[in-house]
């Protein structure tokens, strides 16, 4: 159809019926027209795909930054004091992973109880085998938790509804629940950070 038109506008210009520059202007709109659409519907498109992927939860204790991806469920983090301070998790050898984690239980519980999480959902309950005297019930998040920090477990962020909290407690739970390979710590955690931020929800209504 469009070339069509482009034909026939052409031919006008060569016979002398109208000027180019008219002819020009009548060939473009339909192109312009379909640009329109174009752009019409690529809109339509990402308005379909919904909101953006990405989101992360984070927590941080003594020793150490942690993030969960809500996308993949994969958990890393950053050594932040130390002998390994600097140091990715994922880029550490179960021996270094193992040494630090014997540093953390010196000084500090709760980075202890995030590490061993980590172990279990890399290297299994193998890493285990030979060191359960050392082993213990892993804490629950100790101390108070600020709505700021609860906000970060849950990767949301200031205004959350009570709704928005709940389908982010709802979907890590489906992630790190311990019945489903998770970590009862992590478990714990996200409990927390809901009722820290559902009991100021509650107050602010």
């Amino acid at each position: 159809m469009l070339y069509g038109v482009a034909a026939v506008l052409l031919i006008l210009v060569l016979t002398g019926r109208i000027h180019w520059l008219f002819a020009l202007a009548g060939a473009a709109v339909p192109w312009l027209q379909r640009a329109m659409m174009a752009m019409r519907a690529w809109n339509s498109f990402k308005a379909f795909r919904g909101p953006a992927r990405g989101q992360q939860s984070n927590v941080s204790t003594a020793y150490l930054s942690m993030s969960l991806d809500h996308d993949s469920g994969d958990i890393d983090g950053e050594v932040i004091a130390g002998r390994f301070e600097g140091a990715r998790l994922s880029s550490l050898s179960l021996e270094q992973l193992l040494e630090l984690l014997d540093e953390c239980r010196a000084a500090d519980p709760q980075s202890v109880a995030l590490l061993e999480a980590f172990l279990d959902r890399r290297h299994g309950a193998g890493w285990r085998v030979g060191r359960e005297s050392e082993d213990a019930p892993p804490p629950g998040p100790g101390g108070s938790m600020s709505v700021d920090d609860a906000l970060s477990v849950l990767g949301l962020e200031t205004g959350a509804s009570i709704k928005d909290v709940q389908s982010a407690h709802r979907r890590l739970m489906q992630k790190l629940h311990p019945d489903r390979g998770g970590s009862a710590y992590f478990a714990s955690l996200i409990n927390k950070a809901r009722d820290v931020l559902l009991d100021h929800a509650r107050k602010g209504t």
